[in-house]
């Protein structure tokens, strides 16, 4: 068998991508933070395919880098090592979100990523939603990039399209840009779309 290991963005939980078909001879494994995972899992499959979306992409390259583990294909989807700065989010605007974040500026935010029907917000409480954010902040390092392949939506304003592309780009990283904000599963409705198969 072999294992889709996806590391979830800030605040998400196995909701937002509850809609998506896995693979035959695939199996999905979903880490939200605080992304704990037992090293173990790779070599339990015959491949293991991590996939890092927005703030998981961050978290995922942190982890393999720290683990010095190597997989043949690491995606990242609408994300990047270096999430704060010149390469992902200003931090004017980080902290903006930070200090601002309320339960309705939440929906705001979650609006700028361009949702739609097939969004299923996370069953967490506010607090701990806001909670991971600020621990991001106060834990933030840049990584270093790990990533094969970046599928970067056009229309992403969270982490602007322009700033992904130019980083990956530098990065030698393989590049696909696709129809979308910063919310890529109204259009991905398989994660074939993701891993080529």
């Amino acid at each position: 068998m072999k294992l889709i290991l996806f590391f979830n963005g800030w605040g998400m939980d196995e909701n937002i991508i509850s809609h998506i078909e896995v693979p035959a001879e695939y199996i999905l494994k979903v880490l939200n933070f605080p992304y704990n995972l037992d090293d173990n899992i790779f070599q339990q499959y015959d491949q293991v395919i991590p996939i890092g979306w927005s703030f998981g992409s961050y978290y995922l390259a942190k982890y393999l880098t720290e683990k010095n583990i190597k997989c043949k294909k690491i995606i990242s989807l609408n994300g990047s090592p270096e999430m704060i700065g010149k390469n992902g989010i200003s931090q004017g605007v980080f902290d903006l979100t930070l200090n601002t974040l309320t339960p309705d500026t939440l929906q705001k935010f979650y609006g700028n990523m361009g949702i739609d029907s097939t969004f299923s917000p996370a069953e967490k409480v506010f607090q701990d939603i806001k909670d991971e954010l600020q621990y991001f902040k106060d834990n933030y390092v840049p990584q270093k990039n790990v990533f094969t392949h970046a599928f970067i939506g056009e229309k992403d304003k969270i982490i602007p399209a322009s700033r992904q592309k130019k980083y990956f780009e530098a990065n030698g990283t393989i590049i696909t840009e696709i129809p979308c904000g910063h919310y890529p599963f109204s259009i991905i409705k398989n994660w074939d779309i993701l891993i080529g198969e």
